[in-house]
């Protein structure tokens, strides 16, 4: 199947290649003779007939045209796949392999200020994944295979927007919506997959990113305001019920003059049970490039907790003690787009204090806010310090190489650890854009548990889904994935 889908790929290039670069001096040659046959056809007309060919007048158009093009109706679709093959100490001594497949279907209305859109998700898990998908129950017969899983279907976008209100910059989208905030460090998406059945499949590339919420944006001159109200997803509710809601707001302002582009917000969470932690948080970020080097760019970005106590013994580590953690990372970055092969580096440091509470799960780039393959399973947003780096090159205009590197600490140890890593991991990451619509990536992974591992009391929170794991810290771990997505 891969070797089919790569054929395919590179059958496709070749025909974007040929069909978008024509022979120029055919093409001009062409319109050369035309002009030429064009002038002396004229030359050779008598006046009379020239006169004759006067252009009728434009028919005017009817409130029915008018309406037409006032109103619009586009679809389309995205089919993705990942193929995984990974080995984890927490399978045991064996290694598993399975296939993720996610279909998506979206439909816009549009008609002059209005939009109305609906996108329907379907996700398929084939074999026997990390998350649970394929697992034999317990007390199945001795030697019986992994069950087989239905595909689960969401609603991923069902919203209204209107647009211009008033005759002003101002927008307002109601409904279940995707929901971008800067890089997405704070605010990612709305499930927190595979922590319950209805999210187990398709968990490695996470599909699901849809919010439940009222937004609206406004402009004022060159800086954006961006505020909503979402409510919580289900999924990140112990007990598997809608817990409260979260809503803030986020201006940003980019500067023409220096480039650079920064942000401040201010939110809030509030929960109506004693399953999370009534917070607010504020959120500061900027990006600026360096003009004194030129591809050079600083970015970075901090987020406090405060205005609360804790609730949750998962979150903290003492009930009632006040709100005040912080998060933060900083990246320094170079690019050089007009050197050949376009090389690219980047280093950066992740902190999450020891009790800070995560509110949304990172968007989907093993490389970015998923940190590790060893540590994401364990701890996610909080009691963390990650060095991390990255550095590859384009050695063709469709073709991007990378290699990442991270390393993960505790910021207060716990168990009996005493410090050192918690993991080593080397990431290399080979990306494939022969079209708009059409991308392949491969990437292998490898991760190698430090010293402060085993001692320092973590468990698998997945645990009642792979009980032949191996004691913790004491195997290194591998990653292979293929996977591709076209967009039609």
């Amino acid at each position: 199947m891969e070797t089919k889908i790569i054929v395919l790929g590179i059958i496709l290039f070749s025909f974007a290649i040929f069909s978008a670069a024509p022979a120029v001096g055919r093409v001009s040659l062409q319109i050369q003779n035309a002009t030429e046959k064009k002038a002396e056809e004229d030359r050779q007309q008598p006046a009379a007939e020239k006169v004759s060919e006067t252009p009728e007048p434009k028919p005017q158009p009817t409130p029915e045209t008018t309406a037409k093009k006032k109103l619009s109706f586009a679809y389309s679709g995205e089919i993705t796949n990942y193929v995984v093959s990974e080995s984890h100490a927490f399978f045991g001594e064996s290694s598993r392999h399975w296939l993720e497949t996610s279909l998506r279907l979206d439909g816009t209305v549009r008609y002059k200020h209005f939009t109305a859109g609906v996108s329907g998700l379907g996700v398929k898990t084939t074999g026997h994944d990390s998350y649970g998908t394929g697992t034999i129950p317990s007390g199945a017969p001795l030697g019986a295979g992994p069950p087989s899983a239905y595909p689960s279907f969401y609603l991923d976008q069902a919203y209204v927007q209107l647009d211009r209100i008033g005759g002003l910059p101002l927008k307002a989208t109601l409904g279940r919506q995707h929901i971008t905030i800067g890089s997405q460090f704070l605010i990612g998406d709305g499930v927190y997959d595979g922590f319950s059945t209805k999210t187990q499949q398709g968990v490695f590339h996470s599909p699901r990113k849809g919010f439940d919420a009222l937004r609206v944006e406004w402009d004022v001159k060159k800086t954006h305001f961006d505020s909503f109200i979402y409510r919580v997803d289900p999924t990140w509710d112990g007990g598997g019920r809608r817990d409260g809601l979260m809503g803030g707001l986020d201006v940003s302002r980019t500067f023409k003059q220096t480039k650079g582009n920064y942000a401040v917000g201010l939110f809030y969470r509030s929960s109506r049970s004693n399953l999370d932690n009534n917070m607010a948080v504020f959120d500061v970020r900027g990006e600026q490039p360096l003009r004194v080097i030129k591809g050079v760019t600083l970015s970075g970005e901090f987020a406090w907790e405060f205005a609360g106590s804790c609730r949750n013994a998962a979150y903290c580590t003492t009930i009632g003690q006040k709100m005040n953690e912080q998060s933060w990372h900083g990246e320094l970055g170079y690019e050089a787009k007009s050197r050949r092969f376009h090389p690219f580096a980047e280093a950066g440091y992740v902190f999450y204090s020891k009790d800070f509470t995560p509110i949304a799960t990172g968007f989907s780039d093993w490389g970015k806010w998923y940190l590790g393959n060893q540590i994401d399973w364990i701890i996610f947003g909080t009691n963390t310090k990650i060095i991390r780096a990255q550095a590859g090159f384009w050695p063709a205009s469709t073709i991007k190489l990378r290699a990442l590197f991270h390393n993960t600490r505790q910021v207060e140890n716990t168990g009996t650890s005493t410090g050192g890593s918690l993991a080593n991991e080397v990431s290399f990451i080979g990306e494939w854009y022969p079209h708009d619509s059409l991308w392949f990536n491969v990437s292998l992974g490898h991760s190698r548990p430090g010293p402060g591992l085993a001692a320092s009391g973590l468990g698998n929170p997945f645990a009642f889904f792979n009980t032949g794991a191996a004691p913790l810290g004491t195997r290194d771990s591998l990653d292979v994935v293929f996977a591709t997505s076209w967009r039609f």
